[in-house]
């Protein structure tokens, strides 16, 4: 189904990011847009502009595509090898309440379009087989954001362990090996911030949000370090925290 880069777009196109992110994110996320933050030294300086759900367009992209309703019965199909194949696929979920409602969401927002998908909620064990694996068509899973990014070439590099989707693109690969020779680092941010691009374009992910993260401190604890990826991941770390002696 998702070799077509059309189809692909349609995927995103299709979902409500709006709904997902003010109801069931409660609005603390920010929508997603590919592998970098913005703002972040190595990401895109362009305008990547989230995706909105538009159902004309996906439903345009997907007739471009080749996908139709022929026999009326309200779901796409299309000829593949001589027999019509209909648009229907299934996705593997971990357990987490909240990924279980987006693909809920999915599910309701291609039902408008006539696609048909079913929701698989999976123990992580199982999700971590089947990906490793490639055994899905789709899946729903999250990934962080390393300090460097040559860090995310094992999910988009042709044939790395953790490229679970099959993407592949030679500019990308030639991209990520370059990136890691060069010592600049203003040219480091111009080829990364390109693949970033690249992967916008492609849309191998149907990118939905960055999740934030929340700390409490007490004005009574002395000794916070901050490291480039919060208060709490690198040493000194709780080891640092002290408390001053109550008079």
């Amino acid at each position: 189904f998702f070799r077509d880069r059309r189809v692909r777009r349609a995927m995103s196109y299709a979902f409500d990011h709006d709904e997902m992110l003010e109801d069931l994110c409660y609005s603390l996320y920010d929508p997603c847009t590919g592998i970098f933050y913005p703002g972040a030294w190595m990401a895109s300086t362009k305008n990547l502009e989230p995706y909105k759900q538009d159902l004309d367009k996906a439903e345009a992209l997907l007739d471009e595509a080749g996908w139709i309703d022929r026999d009326n019965d309200g779901v796409r199909d299309k000829e593949i090898d001589g027999r019509t194949v209909p648009f229907e696929f299934s996705i593997i979920v971990n357990q987490q309440p909240l990924r279980i409602a987006i693909c809920t969401l999915l599910k309701e927002n291609l039902d408008q379009i006539g696609i048909r998908l079913n929701v698989r909620p999976v123990e992580s064990t199982v999700l971590q087989d089947l990906t490793l694996n490639r055994k899905f068509q789709a899946y729903l899973g999250g990934w962080g954001s390393g300090t460097d990014p040559d860090t995310s070439e094992n999910l988009w590099k042709t044939g790395a362990m953790r490229n679970f989707c099959n993407y592949s693109n030679p500019e990308v690969d030639r991209l990520y090996a370059e990136g890691r020779q060069e010592f600049d680092r203003g040219k480091r941010a111009e080829k990364y911030g390109r693949i970033q691009e690249i992967l916008y374009d492609d849309q191998p992910y149907t990118w939905l949000y960055w999740r934030n993260s929340f700390y409490g401190f007490s004005k009574d604890v002395r000794g916070y370090v901050f490291s480039p990826r919060g208060p709490y991941h690198y040493s000194p770390g709780f080891g640092s925290l002290w408390k001053p002696k109550q008079e």
